[in-house]
C-alpha cells in the first residue's frame, strides 16, 4: 500500500472515531463528592448550622466514618457516637448518653448518593491558586444529604485540580436560611474511637 493511501486511511479512521467526552462542571462536582462517599468518611473544620436547619450556629471540627461513627468537637458540644454507644464530653469527663440525644448519629450512603445525583444548575465560578493546588470553584443546586451538609438549596464547592478532592463546601438551606461551611482536611484519615 502506498504511503499516501495509508495516511488517508488513518485520517479517515481518526475522524470517524467518536469524540472524547469531557467531564464538564456537573460531573466534576459529582465526582468530587462521590470521592468522599467512596472514601468512607472525612475530617473537616466546620462553621455554621453544623447540626442541621433550626440548630444554633457553631464551629469546630468533625471526624466522620460512614455510616455511623462521628466525633464532633464544637463550641457548643463535644460528642462521639458509634453503633455501640454515644458520649458527651461534660467539663472534660465523657458521659454516656442515649444516641437519640445526639444531634446527628449517621450518614446514609444511599441518601448521599441521591443528593449527589440531584445536583443541577452547575456553574463554573473561576479558580484560585493556593499553596496546595489550583482550586476550581463551582456553584450548584442540590437537594438532600450531601457528604457533610444538608443542601436543600444553593451550594458552592472548591475542588483541587490535582486530585479531584473537595477542598471546601458551602451550603445554604433555602427554607431556613441556615448555612454551613466545611474545610476538608485530607492530611489524615478520620478517626472515631470510644472514649476511655
Amino acid at each position: 500500500m502506498k504511503p499516501g493511501i495509508l495516511l488517508a486511511l488513518a485520517v479517515a479512521a481518526l475522524s470517524a472515531a467518536p469524540p472524547v467526552a469531557e467531564a464538564g462542571p456537573r460531573a466534576d462536582v459529582q465526582q468530587a463528592l462521590e470521592r468522599i462517599v467512596a472514601g468512607g468518611g472525612f475530617r473537616a473544620a466546620v462553621t455554621g448550622a453544623v447540626f442541621g436547619p433550626g440548630m444554633p450556629a457553631t464551629s469546630g471540627t468533625i471526624d466522620v466514618v460512614f455510616p455511623d461513627r462521628i466525633h464532633a468537637r464544637t463550641e457548643i458540644i463535644d460528642f462521639i457516637t458509634m453503633p455501640d454507644g454515644a458520649w458527651i464530653n461534660l467539663f472534660g469527663i465523657w458521659t454516656p448518653v442515649d444516641r437519640d440525644r445526639i444531634p446527628v448519629t449517621a450518614f446514609s450512603r444511599s441518601a448521599m448518593r441521591k443528593a449527589i445525583a440531584s445536583i443541577g444548575d452547575v456553574r463554573a465560578q473561576g479558580s484560585v491558586m493556593t499553596n496546595r493546588c489550583e482550586e476550581r470553584i463551582y456553584g450548584f443546586h442540590a437537594a438532600g444529604q450531601l457528604p457533610g451538609a444538608t443542601a436543600d438549596g444553593d451550594a458552592r464547592i472548591w475542588i483541587c485540580a490535582n486530585d479531584g478532592r473537595p477542598v471546601k463546601l458551602e451550603a445554604t438551606d433555602t427554607a431556613s436560611g441556615g448555612r454551613i461551611k466545611l474545610d476538608f482536611d485530607w492530611s489524615r484519615a478520620p478517626r472515631v474511637e470510644a472514649p476511655e
